[in-house]
């Protein structure tokens, strides 16, 4: 087995491992960290809709939020690397930036599906998802003068 294939194994195990935000803030590397947070959010996106599917509107609204207090972590994580380099060098910048933007479409098609007058749950979520996302974005896209 070559050290690629271990390093998946490995990080497979690890990201098990994170199964709720408890765990996800535990990661020391805040680059780990915002990822797996950024994972986080996509399975507790999928709680919200099993939950939803059961009939279970508390327990939907429980994920959601669970949702968006995951993608602030991996917000937070970000702005704690870039303490330490620049955004345009961190390639994690561009990874979390990808799954927020798939957890963004994902959510609107979780917004279509749910009830009229449940939509304005969703909707928060999404919004704050959008603002998490285009600051993610204006970070990797905008360059920093040099005296900053």
């Amino acid at each position: 087995m070559t050290t690629s294939g271990v390093g998946l194994i490995l990080l497979l195990a690890g990201m098990a491992y994170a199964s709720d935000l408890d765990a996800v803030k535990a990661e020391p590397d805040p680059n780990k960290r915002a990822e797996l947070a950024a994972d986080q959010a996509d399975r507790d996106l999928d709680a919200a809709r099993t939950a939803w599917q059961a009939g279970d509107w508390d327990k939907t609204q429980a994920a959601l939020n669970q949702v968006k207090e995951a993608a602030e972590l991996a917000g937070a994580s970000l702005q704690q690397t870039d303490k330490q380099q620049q955004p345009r060098n961190n390639r994690h910048y561009k990874t979390v930036e990808m799954k927020l933007r798939n957890l963004i479409r994902r959510v609107d098609a979780f917004r279509l599906e749910v009830d009229y007058d449940q939509r304005d749950t969703v909707n928060q979520v999404e919004t704050r998802l959008q603002d998490l996302h285009d600051k993610i974005l204006d970070a990797v896209m905008t360059k920093r003068r040099k005296n900053e």
